[in-house]
């Protein structure tokens, strides 16, 4: 519990000191997203755009260049971009998240308004950003990836090519 509010703090964190992302990063963002998959990518904040980057940098950095991998990294959080949320809505979505499954799993049902608006986002995010890459003309697995991010895999799912892809994604994005 206490490091996952230690987490929730540096996340915080990155959030505050967020800064645009250098002509370098943008050039290297450049080489991997389609000028489609790039315009949304531009609808990140400059936080949520720091936090992809970081993700897909730290799989560039262990040895892992697939480019549907990398175009996921960029990507996965871009079904967020649907709907404006708050400080207020972040800080329930958190709230939500440390008050357990259930709870979180019935707050995340129904329309993206009012007080649950966060955790609607949260919950929908992955299918939402997957539609967005798809009609951006994202590769078929870095549709398929961003759809997933937050899926739960058992530990004996199968080693699938995908599966692996999905592992790799989550551990990135768990560390960011």
């Amino acid at each position: 519990m206490v490091q996952r509010i230690y987490y929730r703090l540096w996340q915080f964190w990155q959030i505050v000191r967020a800064r645009p992302l250098s002509p370098s990063a943008h050039s290297h963002i450049a080489t991997l997203l389609n000028p489609v998959e790039q315009t949304l990518f531009a609808r990140f904040s400059p936080a949520d755009q720091a936090h992809s980057y970081r993700v897909m940098r730290l799989l560039e950095q262990h040895g892992h260049n697939e480019p549907p991998l990398l175009a996921a990294a960029l990507l996965h959080d871009i079904g967020k971009t649907q709907v404006h949320l708050s400080w207020g809505d972040r800080v329930i979505v958190v709230i939500g998240v440390l008050a357990g499954r259930t709870i979180y799993t019935r707050w995340g049902e129904g329309e993206a308004h009012g007080w649950r608006k966060g955790v609607v986002v949260r919950v929908h995010h992955p299918h939402w950003g997957a539609q967005m890459a798809e009609a951006a003309g994202s590769h078929p697995l870095t549709v398929t990836l961003i759809r997933r991010h937050q899926e739960k895999l058992s530990p004996d799912a199968a080693a699938t090519h995908e599966n692996n892809l999905l592992r790799l994604l989550q551990w990135a994005d768990d560390q960011n």
